[in-house]
């Protein structure tokens, strides 16, 4: 049977209780103390619900824009925001084509053994690898009709039958990262794990015959990617889709092609926390937020939020700054929280009232996870995220306006930057260069609920409550 994408589905996120302020009645009310709206709002963030919601979008397959799998998750976006009550939109890019697997097996045996076949339980398909079913002899070369076992595929033509690659993978070899095969490629490519490759090389030293049974079931189509956008009304009012608005925002891809939990099912989970949080807060007698508030997720990382600024800015209203999140679920090397970049002078204002509010919440003891991160850095331009097409673009630049990323791990590996003159750089230690956490799962096939979103479903909370409290007070503070 082929190993399907979709899991069971946990029960949807709506479902879940979540604590709603409750006024008292009568001279108790009168007695009572006044709640702070603040609180109010950052309360309504609940961890466990981001948690199943990244459960339930990594359910649906890598979610690539224009697939089946980027549709039922835009659909389940648009839902979440719809029961919220908060007006959705679809916008669309122009179609192109989309691949995506549906369901594959890749297992081996020792031909003359008793023992069973073996499923490479971590094996995941290379983008564009066509249909196929077979079986193969596994050789060390490249050959007709063999199961190729190599550290890296190659660019060049191969007779091969089938091709498992070892190459790239995560810095320690225990997950592979889907590579990308050119268009019109008539082998099927896997990536396997470093340990699985060593034992099926362990078996051809030995002089035994390994071969290799393969099926694999794609769907290619030309489809419009989908970015779902739903709007809060603030209290200045103004016309529907024209008024000036903050963006809170995240990529809505596995871009990598691989399970996407932390990558970005996370940054969505947060991102719909903060629009439930606001929401709610407002229903239960909050006010709406000085100027209107929107909630964007990119069908396509950077390929959409490309189109959205050429398109929709400023034809749907005078954008007034943008808060992205990306891998804001996990963190291999410590529980903290990053704002990126601090470098810009138009971020400046807005990296500050993130800073301040995690200096006004900081959690003491940092053996124990708190409503809010205990460690917290600001640093430099890194690039590569949704934030930069807002950042780099002429009209961000011109008007000095903010473009930040709030995230708990950044690429496969830690890294140690310079930092930035005058900005807070590392909230636990003073020094000229500021750490970012990693995720070892990065874009590989490990980066699944069980190996990052479930281990630290707080991570998602306090970037939540973080972005949403800063930008309150970044909004506040506008003339």
């Amino acid at each position: 049977m082929l190993i399907g994408l979709a899991l069971a589905l946990t029960p949807h996120a709506s479902t879940l209780a979540t604590p709603t302020p409750q006024a008292d009645s009568g001279a108790s009310a009168q007695a009572a103390p006044k709640l702070d709206p603040q609180q109010v709002l950052w309360r309504g963030v609940d961890a466990r619900r981001a948690q199943l919601r990244v459960r339930e979008l990594v359910a649906l397959g890598p979610r690539m824009g224009g697939t089946r799998s980027g549709d039922a998750a835009a659909a389940y976006v648009s839902k979440a925001f719809a029961e919220l009550g908060l007006e959705v939109r679809i916008v669309e890019t122009p179609e192109r084509r989309t691949w995506q697997p549906l369901a594959w097996t890749l297992s081996v045996r020792v031909e003359g053994s008793q023992e069973p076949a073996r499923r490479l339980e971590r094996a995941w398909p290379w983008h564009n690898s066509p249909d196929a079913k077979g079986s193969a002899l596994l050789s060390l070369e490249s050959a007709p009709s063999v199961a190729w076992l190599t550290e890296r595929a190659g660019r060049g033509a191969s007779t091969a039958a089938v091709i498992l690659a070892s190459r790239p993978a995560t810095s320690d070899g225990s997950w592979p990262v889907p590579g990308r095969l050119r268009e019109g490629t008539a082998q099927p490519c896997f990536g396997i794990a470093k340990p699985e490759a060593e034992l099926l090389r362990g078996w051809l030293d030995a002089g035994a015959k390994v071969r290799v049974d393969f099926e694999l079931d794609v769907e290619t189509r030309s489809a419009a990617i989908r970015t779902v956008v739903a709007r809060l009304p603030g209290r200045k009012g103004g016309e529907a889709w024209k008024a000036p608005y903050f963006l809170f925002c995240a990529h809505g891809d596995a871009d990598s092609g691989g399970p996407g939990a932390d990558d970005n099912a996370s940054g969505v989970a947060t991102v719909l926390e903060i629009a439930t949080a606001w929401k709610r807060a407002i229903d239960a007698g909050a006010s709406a937020p000085v100027h209107e508030v929107r909630f964007a997720i990119w069908g396509s990382e950077i390929e959409s939020t490309r189109h959205f600024l050429h398109t929709r800015v400023p034809a749907d209203g005078e954008l007034l700054g943008v808060l992205n999140y990306d891998q804001s679920g996990f963190g291999s090397g410590a529980d903290q929280v990053n704002v990126e970049p601090d470098d810009l002078p138009g971020n400046a204002a807005l990296v500050n009232a993130l800073v301040a509010v995690m200096r006004e919440r900081a959690d003491a003891d940092a053996s124990e996870p708190g409503d809010f991160p205990s460690r917290f850095a600001t640093n430099k331009s890194l690039g590569g995220t949704d934030s930069y097409v807002f950042s780099d673009s002429e009209l961000f630049k011109s008007r000095a306006l903010p473009a930040v990323s709030v995230f708990s791990s950044a690429w496969g590996a830690a890294g140690e930057h310079k930092r930035t003159s005058g900005m807070p750089g590392e909230s636990w230690r003073e020094r000229d260069k500021v750490g970012v956490d990693y995720d070892l799962y990065y874009h590989s096939s490990g980066d699944t609920p069980e190996n990052t979103t479930d281990k630290e479903p707080w991570n998602m909370a306090w970037c939540a409550r973080v972005g949403c409290l800063g930008a309150l007070r970044y909004l506040e503070a506008l003339p």
